[in-house]
């Protein structure tokens, strides 16, 4: 796999500016509702561009590798954490474990963290209406989904379609149904859209001749699995600087013991930490 480099300076989310509780009620109270919220001015535009130009690159490097499974996802690049250490520094942010702590408790961590950009004139594999989550447990949330824009969404560009309120009970996935109740989700790029992941919701398709990008994350409980062995998977040099919150959501604090000489250590070398209750 080629590693991609940034000609930007690095970025830093460690000393961003926490919320106010009135943001973060706000923000519950539309998730709650409706499925999802709406933050602007989330990314400044030196991160918006660092990120922007390494998701490119990421595309421009994309290869099938004789496996035509991977071919529907050449827009939604699965293993960006891999290619770069900027993605990690992301999730250091104080904002991001506010925002999603209010649904899944302090200890969630990362299910996925993939692009999702929309090529001109066409769509990519969300273009389907879906949802990001099979469970229905009536009043638990396990998955939530947070986006950023590094584009504006638009009429035109391929933007977030969201069905309010489907994230209660069973959801109805009818494509007429869709299409006559369908909010579009419009936004300055450097925003942050966070929803429930029962939430039914599509992406448009692009109408435009320039690509439409953005990053998005699925989060989980702790004790979830996630998609992929991240800790396994990223490269250690890219990690060992990561502040204690980022290594967590990376899965750092709830990895599975292989041998019984990994589990009988004392408590602060065990790979499953104690307290995520």
């Amino acid at each position: 796999m080629k590693q991609i480099c940034s000609h930007y300076s690095m970025v830093n989310f460690r000393e961003k500016v926490p919320f106010l509780k009135s943001d973060l009620d706000k923000v519950y109270n539309d998730v709650s509702q409706k499925g999802y919220s709406l933050i602007p001015q989330v990314l400044n535009s030196n991160e918006i561009e660092t990120f922007k130009d390494q998701v490119i690159k990421a595309i421009e490097n994309f290869q099938v590798q004789d496996n035509p499974y991977r071919e529907k996802e050449k827009y939604h690049i699965h293993d960006l954490l891999l290619q770069s250490p900027d993605f990690a520094k992301l999730f250091e942010d104080p904002r991001l474990q506010q925002l999603l702590s209010l649904f899944l408790g302090p200890y969630w961590i990362l299910y996925a963290f993939t692009s999702s950009s929309v090529p001109p004139m066409g769509g990519n594999y969300a273009k389907r209406i879906h949802n990001d989550c099979p469970r229905n447990i009536p009043n638990y949330i396990t998955n939530m989904g947070v986006i950023w824009p590094l584009d504006d969404y638009t009429s035109q560009n391929g933007c977030l379609q969201v069905l309010p309120e489907s994230h209660i009970g069973e959801g109805n996935f009818n494509e007429e149904y869709f299409n006559k109740n369908y909010v579009p989700v419009y936004c300055q790029k450097g925003a942050l859209i966070i929803f429930n992941a029962r939430l039914i919701h599509r992406t448009d398709v692009n109408k435009t001749s320039n690509f439409r990008h953005a990053l998005t994350l699925n989060a989980c409980r702790h004790y979830m699995k996630a998609r992929f062995d991240w800790p396994r998977m990223i490269p250690k040099n890219y990690c060992e600087n990561l502040n204690s919150q980022a290594m967590r959501i990376l899965g750092f604090d709830s990895r599975i013991p292989c041998s019984l000489d990994e589990y009988f250590v004392p408590p602060e070398k065990r790979l499953y930490k104690a307290g995520q209750e």
